[in-house]
């Protein structure tokens, strides 16, 4: 999906480069983008409940091209989010810019949790590292993973207590559900993921299937290790809810990684069931 956010935002740029700024609906678009990706927002936003995340959150600049958890959770659970949630963001990214920090910022006092969809990008980039090296590759990410996870924690919570007092904030981090690696890429070039991705690469696998469902599967409970060390992180299992190991159904699925409408329609369901022991909103 990375070469269409690309074409999408570069238009978008020209758009905004040629029109007149003091046009409201132009200001408007750019200060709600730059708001609701980064979260460099014009003052305080206050929500009780905050989020930072990948496509899994937001697929396409929050433009509709598929309904992700953060817009499922907006319409139908009546989440109001203050939030830094952009496809192809990695938690590399997200500790390096600091948006843990910008997203307290926003949300302000009231911020009690902060719903994580992060990890997956981190795992997925640059696929050829993999080649002839996949345990030794896959145990470097995941611990990166967590170095960078904990960091994000605990520097989130001693600024917000820092700032406005109170208690620590609680992060919740869900897990994804399994891959289907024989889907076909939404674009050509843009197939993370996917089998095809695989051997263009030379990534030879003895099945694609296994390979993707284990590495889903370390990664979820990499997540539940980690919650044994850090008391203010909650992880939520989402497997299973797109048909099960080892690959999720084709009718509930865009591509190989991102699920259709009816896909994240479930993924919502489901996670507004667990979440709400700790943010009581929606049910």
């Amino acid at each position: 999906m990375k070469k269409l956010r690309f074409i999408f935002l570069i238009g978008v740029t020209v758009f905004l480069i040629h029109c007149d700024k003091k046009k409201d609906p132009v200001n408007d678009f750019e200060t709600n983008l730059l708001c609701t990706t980064l979260a460099i927002c014009n003052g305080e936003t206050p929500a009780k409940t905050g989020i930072i995340g990948d496509s899994w959150t937001d697929l396409l600049l929050g433009f509709p091209f598929v309904e992700t958890l953060r817009p499922q959770l907006e319409n139908r659970y009546n989440y109001k989010f203050a939030g830094a949630t952009l496809g192809g963001k990695t938690l590399q990214q997200v500790v390096s810019q600091g948006l843990q920090f910008q997203v307290i910022d926003q949300g302000g006092a009231d911020m009690k949790v902060v719903l994580l969809s992060l990890g997956g990008n981190d795992i997925q980039a640059n696929l050829n590292e993999y080649i002839g090296n996949i345990s030794a590759v896959q145990a470097q990410r995941f611990a990166t993973i967590k170095a960078n996870l904990k960091q994000l924690i605990i520097t989130g919570n001693a600024y917000k207590i820092s700032r406005f007092g109170g208690p620590p904030i609680k992060w919740i981090i869900h897990g994804y559900d399994y891959p289907n690696p024989y889907m076909s890429p939404v674009i050509g070039s843009s197939d993370e993921g996917c089998k095809s991705k695989f051997d263009r690469i030379g990534l030879i696998v003895p099945d694609a299937g296994v390979f993707t469902s284990t590495q889903l599967d370390a990664f979820n409970n990499l997540l539940v290790d980690i919650t044994r060390e850090e008391p203010s992180l909650i992880y939520v299992d989402l497997r299973n809810t797109l048909g099960g190991k080892p690959a999720s159904r084709a009718e509930l699925m865009l591509d190989c990684i991102h699920a259709n409408n009816l896909g994240y329609t479930l993924l919502a369901d489901k996670l507004a069931r667990l979440i709400y022991p700790f943010t009581n909103i929606g049910l």
